[in-house]
Formats: structure tokens, sequence, C-alpha cells
């Protein structure tokens, strides 16, 4: 994970910095603070998650953020401000977040969790594509993924991949991620899933998804977990 902090005020940058590092908790980051947007800008480093000051000198947060975006788009910028009324003008750089400093413990850390949803959502898997070897697919653009006679079909929202993988593999690889195999021949994307009725799943594609009985209960926990967790990302 690469963070950066944007702030003039010393006192502000510290306080930022060490609820990352609470959060993280000695985890291995890779945290720079920046004193003003232009030494920011001049890193040219593309960062994951960026904490930017709006009032600064020369150059303020919103021309930082919109500069950044030049080289590092899918960076996730967040606002830090004691102003309030001025993040209005934070949808015009598509920020993530704007938080309020005198509350910077609680909001801080929520702008963290609900940022690494979003990034992970950004991870790729890598399947060898029948007649195309290996091949990287986004997690987000994975809709579900079914077994057909020796071979598995990876459905994405922009067409079908068709995998020598087994389907052991592909649970294997996305452990810990938010997929779920409802059933022998068939994974779910959680966030894909569009309506759950009796034991069938709706997928944001149309299709309709069994969930064998055996596994139920244990999808249902799962579902629900995901969308607490996705609730505010």
């Amino acid at each position: 994970m690469r963070i950066a902090i944007v702030d003039d005020d010393k006192h502000w940058r510290e306080c930022a910095e060490n609820i990352v590092y609470q959060h993280y908790n000695n985890a291995e980051i890779e945290l720079d603070i920046f004193e003003s947007g232009e030494k920011y800008l001049e890193s040219k480093k593309a960062y994951d998650i960026s904490f930017v000051d709006i009032e600064m000198p020369i150059i303020d947060g919103f021309t930082t953020i919109s500069k950044a975006r030049e080289y590092n788009r899918d960076g996730i910028y967040i606002i830090l401000t004691t102003h309030l009324e001025l993040s209005r003008k934070g949808f015009l750089v598509n920020a993530f977040r704007y938080i309020d400093k005198t509350n910077l413990d609680e909001e801080m850390a929520e702008a963290i969790k609900s940022a690494e949803i979003i990034l992970g959502r950004n991870q790729k898997i890598v399947v060898n594509a029948v007649g195309e070897g290996q091949r990287e697919i986004i997690l987000k653009n994975i809709i579900y993924i079914e077994t057909e006679k020796h071979c598995i079909l990876v459905h994405t929202h922009y067409g079908i991949v068709r995998c020598s993988n087994s389907m052991n593999d592909i649970e294997q690889a996305l452990n810990g991620k938010w997929f779920f195999r409802c059933h022998n021949a068939y994974m779910v994307n959680l966030d894909e899933i569009r309506k759950v009725e009796d034991k069938t799943i709706l997928m944001s594609d149309g299709n309709d998804i069994e969930i064998s009985r055996r596994r139920f209960p244990e999808f249902k926990k799962s579902y629900v977990n995901r969308q607490y967790e996705s609730a505010n990302a």
C-alpha cells in the first residue's frame, strides 16, 4: 500500500501520519509526507491513497489533485479540511472523501477502510486463457465463474474468458476475496449480485445462479458481511 499525506501544517501532518500507522499496526506500507502540493507533484509517484489538504499556498489541494490525476488516474484522493464548505468543489476533481480535520481520527480511519475496498476491486487474477496463454482479469470485471466440461468460463463485463484452470485453482486464487462458491459449478462475485430469491441468485448480467442447499447458510453470512463492508465505499 502506497500512501501520501500532503499538508502545509506540521500539526495535521503528524496527526494524519499517526492515524495511518495505527490503522496498519506496523504492517509494511509505504508512507510519504509532503509539506506542499508542489513537492508532492514533483515526486511523480503513483500513490494508492493520497490525503490532500485543501488550503495550501501556491498550489491548493484541488489543483494538486487535478494535476496528480494526469499521471495517476487510478489513485484515490481524499480531501482534508477544517472548512467543509470548501469541500463542495471536491466534485470537480472526483475526490473520494472530504474529511473534517476536527474529527480526523474517526473519519480518516473510515476513509482508509473504504478506500481499501475500492483498491481491492482493482486487483487482478491470472488465468490460463484457452488459445491465449496467461491473461490478467481485473476482479471487479468478473461477474461469476462456472465450470463447463473440461474448462472454466469466467463471465466478465467484457465477455466470457474460457480457461484451462480448474475451479479449485480459481477458488484458491480468490481465497480471502469477496467471491463465494455457491455451488460445485459456480462461484459468484458478491458485489455483482442484484437479488437473492429463495435459493437463486440474480446476477448483474441477468443470469440466475443456483445456491446449493448445503452452502446456503454460509453464503448468506458472506453476502451480508460484504454488503456491510461495502455500504460506504
